[in-house]
């Protein structure tokens, strides 16, 4: 997945981190993407423009463009060409190779002519000069033919690439990092001949990978046209192995017209013709990952939002399970119901039942935290919800003003619990969407885990305050949002936490949300509402 960014129209994911401590703070402001221009630029959406292999450690600084990823350590071994292919004009050889292993020259970018441009997007990217010339002649014949398309990335610095390791981290994990975004100083980005198209279709752009891929008999078309103008598709279908990257049918790379032409007829890749053979180990992303915080809450965008129906995800699971490995949450279009237990997480969906997601399914709300125990206690024949949250604030001697999450493990005498389906565009307010799919279930003497978070009553304007729990089943198969329980029999432990930092990104209809507006009735309903009356 990817990001489109712009200098003007940016969706850019932000790490607001709030000490909000007692005794403790934890602070850190912090993924589209890039048009090549903008060294500060960061957006959050994901789309074809960031194509590219694995990551350099985070840390990789602006000023170290011409030696950040200079050892060899960090580019994998590779063979010698079997032959020399070159395509030189006015210093510049069109065939150079930027990739695992291969480096970009020092004194490429003081050597080479770039051309930048508005796109329909109304942001700037820029492209090599020749590439350019050729992308124009190529856009017109497709504009001809009813065909349109438009460039999403073209050149990308090293301090671009390095931020862009850094957000994407941030949103999609560390392996989708270390799959998809190359080292800092390997970006065939960075030669500026490199482009990522988008579609228009019917009017409208088409510009995340997802839809992208869709247009089979589009990009066929385009494709037979390349060659022509001197471009070739470089990570081919079926070509992985050797390119090391996955099939971008978007991703087009400048080479000159002869060798298009030859590299084209023969099926083959450009490290194919030019006698390259990459290893299976490229470069990689030495940095572990994010260092354990055991004193965080981390929470992704607003209860506040979601209750206003904005439904889309901006942090991916994988991402997520390096935020924490416990709490609760939901899934993108409110799809069921999330629990975060030792380390795994799962969805309870529309009838109740347990399943795993994918890593890369995204997230529009949720709280975690690397959970410890700082105290437990015993629970016994405690009637309903009500009791419970007394039972639990008397036996933990409660600190209002802080964070706490729970694991209540034991047997419950009953328990209902409620999820719901997906939602579809245009999006309704969560109260009335719940109305619509919300299910409920009720168990009887089930053995399993509650999952409870406590805010603190400032939190009132970020998510709800109070206890608020979901359910999983001791075999992992049965949960959801409880709505009451009583309890037979359970340990609870406790976890005081005083760090709290939010996730949230700029876009665009997140933006138009009026997250002061006072949704506290709608939150209750959400929050409480069983078969239309409030428990």
């Amino acid at each position: 997945m990817y990001y489109k960014e712009s200098k003007t129209k940016k969706l850019t994911a932000l790490i607001l981190s709030l000490a909000l401590c007692c005794g403790a703070a934890v602070s850190g402001c912090s993924n589209s993407d890039p048009s090549s221009q903008a060294a500060d630029s960061s957006k959050a959406e994901t789309t074809a423009a960031e194509s590219s292999t694995e990551a350099e450690s985070a840390d990789a600084s602006a000023d170290g463009e011409s030696s950040a990823a200079d050892e060899s350590s960090q580019a994998g071994a590779v063979s010698e060409p079997t032959e020399t292919h070159t395509n030189v004009i006015d210093g510049i050889d069109y065939l150079t190779l930027v990739t695992h292993g291969h480096r970009l020259p020092d004194d490429w970018e003081e050597k080479t002519e770039m051309v930048s441009f508005t796109n329909g997007q109304d942001y700037e990217v820029t492209i090599e000069k020749r590439a350019y010339e050729a992308y124009t002649k190529l856009k017109e014949e497709l504009e001809a033919e009813g065909i349109f398309v438009d460039v999403d990335t073209g050149y990308r610095s090293v301090a671009e690439q390095t931020e862009l390791t850094q957000r994407y981290r941030e949103r999609y994990g560390y392996d989708y990092v270390k799959q998809y975004i190359a080292v800092p100083g390997y970006s065939e980005h960075q030669t500026g001949l490199a482009i990522d198209l988008y579609l228009i279709v019917d009017g409208k752009p088409v510009i995340y990978n997802e839809d992208l891929v869709k247009y089979t008999d589009i990009w066929a078309k385009i494709h037979e046209k390349l060659a022509k103008y001197g471009f070739i598709l470089h990570y081919m279908e079926g070509k992985e192995d050797i390119t090391k990257f996955s099939y971008e049918p978007w991703h087009i790379r400048y080479v000159g017209e002869e060798p298009a032409k030859e590299i084209t007829e023969k099926g083959i890749t450009l490290e194919e013709y030019l006698g390259v053979t990459l290893t299976d180990e490229p470069d990689t992303l030495d940095e572990p990952n994010y260092p354990l915080n055991t004193e965080t809450i981390y929470q992704v965008a607003l209860l506040q939002s979601l209750v206003q129906g904005y439904y889309d995800g901006i942090l991916s699971v994988d991402a997520l399970k390096e935020k924490g490995d416990t709490g609760i949450g939901t899934f993108e279009g409110v799809n069921g119901e999330m629990i975060v237990i030792d380390g795994e997480v799962y969805r309870a969906d529309s009838e109740g039942n347990i399943e795993k997601p994918e890593g890369d399914e995204m997230i529009p709300f949720s709280n975690v935290t690397f959970f410890d125990v700082d105290s437990t206690a015993e629970l016994k024949d405690l009637k309903d919800i009500d009791a419970l949250k007394k039972e639990l604030e008397k036996t933990t001697q409660l600190s209002k003003n802080m964070f706490y999450m729970v694991k209540v493990n034991g047997t419950f005498s009953k328990l209902k619990a409620r999820s719901e389906s997906k939602q579809e565009e245009p999006y309704k307010m969560l109260d009335e969407a719940l109305a619509e799919t919300q299910q409920e279930f009720d168990f009887e003497d089930i053995k399993g885990t509650l999952i409870g978070l406590y805010c603190p009553d400032y939190m009132g304007d970020l998510n709800t305050v109070g206890w608020h729990f979901h359910f999983i089943s001791e075999d992992r198969t049965k949960g959801g949002h409880v709505l009451q329980v009583s309890v037979k029999e359970a340990e609870a432990q406790f976890d005081m936490t005083p760090g709290f930092k939010m996730y949230l990104y700029d876009e665009d209809n997140f933006q138009k949300l009026d997250l002061a507006k006072d949704v506290d009735e709608a939150i209750k309903s959400a929050e409480t509402k069983t078969n239309g009356k409030d428990e």
